[in-house]
């Protein structure tokens, strides 16, 4: 996120956040020993309780406010041009997969109806963590026997593969049926079949609760994929297909991971920034 880099040039080579403020008392009182009066210092006293506190603001907050500001605006502008993306309406018109997700929070819901089975893929946009990090443009150089540096190769960061894995759940739910859950992996188009358990009920397998994430863990979790005959394979592979869990579902959540993440950045800059001016 090209904000969130500005934030820390913007900031760097500056100290650490200093507070100013500390607690202040009007007068002390000690207690003598037996049942003596307690003695004053002579000073008058002042409830604690109704004195103000003193603000404690960073030395560095004023300057940190301002930069917030120039982010907010550049990525509410970024945003605005941008506009609502096409690919989710037509990702749902094609294959019937409803969108689900709340503000500030990672997991994406897709759901839908495929005869009398009630479909829904779960995804985190925390996935984005899995893409390699293009810290900079990289030039590596060699000295050959002369002493000569020549330079070997360059990698620029555009040159970073925009493809990522991504681990996600698909939960398959039948009236009167067990509930068939798979847990799987998306890289560069391809899905893997990581585990296939079955579950007493759909709130169970997607819930997201101690209770349901132990029943989970405690199911058996199905036979390794590849051992699996050819057959079966190719039956299980097609039956995903069918229900569009599929490339084009990979290339939509990559997608869809991307917008949200830049959505929920927007956000989380306009919490710090009245984070830091309360």
């Amino acid at each position: 996120m090209k904000g969130l880099a500005r934030i820390i040039k913007s900031s760097g080579g500056r100290a650490a956040c200093r507070y100013s403020g500390r607690a202040r008392y009007s007068a002390l009182c000690w207690p003598t020993l037996g049942s003596q009066p307690l003695r004053s210092s002579g000073v008058a006293i002042r409830s604690l309780s109704t004195s103000p506190w003193a603000r404690a603001n960073g030395s560095v907050d004023n300057d940190l406010s301002h930069t917030l500001s120039e982010e907010i605006k550049y990525e509410a502008a970024q945003a605005a041009e941008e506009g609502e993306p096409e690919f989710i309406q037509a990702f749902s018109n094609k294959t019937g997969f409803k969108v689900k997700t709340e503000a500030g929070k990672n997991v994406v819901l897709l759901t839908k109806q495929f005869g009398n089975e009630s479909i829904t893929v779960s995804f985190d946009v925390q996935e984005i963590l899995n893409v390699d990090d293009p810290i900079a443009d990289i030039s590596v150089y060699r000295e050959n026997d002369q002493g000569d540096t020549t330079k070997e190769a360059e990698k620029r960061a555009d040159d970073a593969p925009e493809d990522f894995p991504i681990h996600f759940t698909a939960t398959f739910s039948k009236p009167d049926a067990p509930v068939f859950y798979m847990e799987l992996e998306s890289s560069e188009g391809e899905i893997g079949v990581d585990h296939m358990r079955f579950m007493p009920d759909e709130a169970t397998a997607t819930g997201t609760d101690m209770a349901s994430e132990w029943v989970r863990g405690q199911a058996y979790c199905g036979p390794i994929f590849g051992q699996l005959s050819d057959d079966l394979k190719e039956n299980i592979d097609a039956f995903l297909s069918e229900r569009n869990i599929d490339t084009a579902l990979t290339l939509f959540m990559q997608d869809y991971i991307e917008f949200k993440e830049q959505s929920e950045y927007l956000t989380w800059l306009q919490k710090f920034k009245g984070f830091i001016d309360a």
